[in-house]
């Protein structure tokens, strides 16, 4: 049974250290992907436990009628404000670094190569497995996930110069959809950081 996963990115959270809520136009973006969503044949949907992601995923499920798990697999690699004494620049800096030199374990949080591995073995661990299953996570975890997983030029095929900007592509609320079969553990990006159902917005 191939399944179709769509990693959902949290909408536009508060600019705030620690764990901010989703801003104005961070829930209009939830409210508007949640619609979006209805014309799919979703049963599942899964959160990083984090605020903005569970804000995120709650107002998708409302629109689809399902409840909401949450798992601590994925949250993000670091936020700002796991460590309470860190500067916004310090933590940006130590953010460039470690997504540069992806086996580099940084003072807090994880590498970047461990993030990617943790959202992979939530997907492999296929328990209680569905044919359409939403993850609502973080911007960094899914580039993390998504360049152990695909080759440079898978990326660059659907983003032009994807692994030069990575996470920067993966903007609020965009959907990443990928095809897994747990049969042989093969991946296939269907489409890369879809942003088409906010253009309203």
């Amino acid at each position: 049974m191939k399944q179709t996963i769509y990693l959902v990115r949290h909408g536009e959270k508060i600019k705030h250290i620690g764990d901010p809520h989703l801003s104005d136009k961070g829930v209009l973006q939830a409210k508007v992907t949640g619609q979006y969503f209805k014309s799919l044949p979703i049963q599942k949907i899964i959160a990083s436990p984090i605020s903005r992601s569970r804000q995120t995923a709650q107002y998708i499920a409302d629109a689809l009628g399902l409840e909401v798990l949450t798992h601590d697999l994925l949250k993000e690699r670091v936020n700002w404000g796991d460590d309470p004494h860190q500067t916004f620049e310090n933590f940006l800096a130590m953010w460039d670094r470690a997504s540069s030199e992806r086996n580099w374990m940084p003072p807090i949080g994880d590498s970047s190569r461990a993030a990617g591995e943790r959202l992979n073995t939530l997907i492999t661990a296929n328990i209680d497995p569905v044919d359409h299953i939403i993850l609502v996570t973080h911007g960094g975890i899914i580039t993390d996930f998504l360049r152990n997983i695909f080759d440079e030029q898978v990326l660059n095929a659907k983003i032009n110069g994807f692994n030069k900007t990575r996470d920067e592509n993966i903007l609020e609320c965009s959907i990443t959809s990928i095809g897994y079969d747990p049969e042989d553990s093969t991946y296939e990006l269907i489409e890369l950081a879809s942003t088409k159902h906010l253009q309203e917005i």
